[in-house]
């Protein structure tokens, strides 16, 4: 008999990429790596747009979080991003490193606010979609200022589903697990 335990767990909404997305977002980190000094990189794997950062819940609290990403993606329909440039969040005296997005009607704001007003937990500021590359940069500022003006001439990417994640620490190494998906119509 397996018993079932209460645990607590670290949750996000996200959109997750297919291989051929991931592979051209991380062309565009690799890019970046002569520029920065220093600084904790994303995984390959780990590369996703989040759509709201809920953080510790109890895992008995999983069905709830569930639902409201069922009523956020019922909303919208399948929608397209475009990766458009660099972008940074100031952290202290370093810098989360990002790309800038832009999707079709607004779509990933919907689903956001959607999620923020449904579950009223999480991150309440204001959404800026964006997916993270390097946490804790370290980069000379002037080459920063240089780089958020450089404009992307990429391919717009549909996204067809979005999923519910938990990230956890697995030997050292930080994971993001599909703990539920929702196809978009």
């Amino acid at each position: 008999m397996i018993l079932e335990y209460n645990r607590s767990m670290r949750i996000f909404y996200a959109v997750n990429f297919d291989d051929k997305t991931s592979e051209m977002l991380q062309k565009l980190q690799n890019d970046l790596r002569e520029k920065v000094i220093r600084g904790r990189w994303a995984a390959l794997e780990n590369l996703h747009l989040t759509l709201h950062f809920v953080g510790e819940i109890e895992s008995d609290e999983l069905p709830i979080f569930k639902e409201a990403l069922e009523k956020a993606a019922a909303a919208v329909q399948r929608f397209s991003i475009r990766f458009t440039s660099y972008g940074s969040f100031r952290q202290g005296k370093q810098d989360l490193i990002y790309i800038k997005t832009k999707n079709t009607g607004d779509v990933m704001k919907i689903m956001s606010d959607i999620l923020k007003k449904e579950l009223q937990r999480g991150d309440m500021k204001s959404f800026t979609p964006h997916v993270t590359l390097v946490r804790r940069g370290e980069i000379n500022y002037s080459t920063l200022k240089v780089l958020k003006k450089q404009r992307f001439e990429l391919p717009a990417v549909e996204i067809k589903s979005v999923e519910l994640m938990e990230s956890r620490k697995i030997n050292g190494r930080l994971t993001y697990t599909t703990l539920h998906s929702v196809s978009l119509k």
